[in-house]
């Protein structure tokens, strides 16, 4: 429920409840009690979380064919000033005319930041080649294992890239995720990446991603 919401709800039943106060004084103690524990509701209101879904549209350059490697990076940042967020989801969606032939078989995930500090979680390649050419590919970063060894047939290791990740709002980027990404078939382009999670009902989340080269 909005903020503005919960205020008028409050602002409300306080002249209700004051009312009487003014025909029995001596109730004014009862009706404090009561006025705290609306207040207690309402701030066990405030302290909820709604879930909240939100995209980077402009999307951006993964990797240019060739024989060099880029390190395109996303940031999710919240501006809320009391507690944390949390991430469930992270999809990203290749660009038309469609992923390169080797589709997200170059792409990994090279570490995470969380509030500053940073969690080296080299995950596999992520996805294997679609069948067809110029088609389009999307996958969810969470949840991906992590590499066991550079063999691309070598069992699937038993650790992973985070199913959520728990932020805790203060300065800035507060998570960041950098990429690895190699395209040597043709340019490598995202159309958008949509992030997905959980957030206090005042606070707004940001996305932004940085183009590889």
């Amino acid at each position: 429920m909005p903020r503005s919401s919960l205020s008028f709800i409050a602002t409300g039943l306080s002249l209700v409840l004051l009312a009487p106060m003014v025909l029995a004084p001596g109730a004014a103690f009862a009706q404090a009690a009561v006025l705290n524990r609306l207040q207690n509701i309402i701030d066990r209101l405030d302290a909820q979380v709604v879930p909240f879904k939100l995209e980077e549209i402009n999307g951006g350059l993964c990797d240019s064919a060739g024989a060099n490697t880029s390190n395109p990076v996303i940031t999710i940042d919240s501006d809320g000033g009391e507690g944390e967020f949390v991430i469930t989801s992270i999809i990203l969606k290749s660009a038309s005319p469609g992923a390169p032939l080797t589709g997200l078989r170059d792409v990994s995930i090279n570490h995470v930041q969380i509030d500053g500090e940073r969690y080296d979680t080299v995950t596999g390649n992520l996805l294997g080649p679609t069948d067809g050419t110029g088609v389009l590919e999307s996958t969810d970063l969470m949840g991906t294992p992590t590499r066991r060894s550079g063999d691309r047939e070598a069992p699937v290791a038993g650790g992973n890239f985070p199913h959520q990740i728990v932020a805790q709002s203060e300065g800035i980027d507060d998570v960041s995720i950098e990429l690895f990404c190699s395209s040597v078939d043709d340019d490598f382009t995202f159309d958008r990446i949509l992030v997905a999670g959980w957030k206090r009902p005042a606070d707004t989340v940001t996305v932004i991603f940085t183009p590889g080269n």
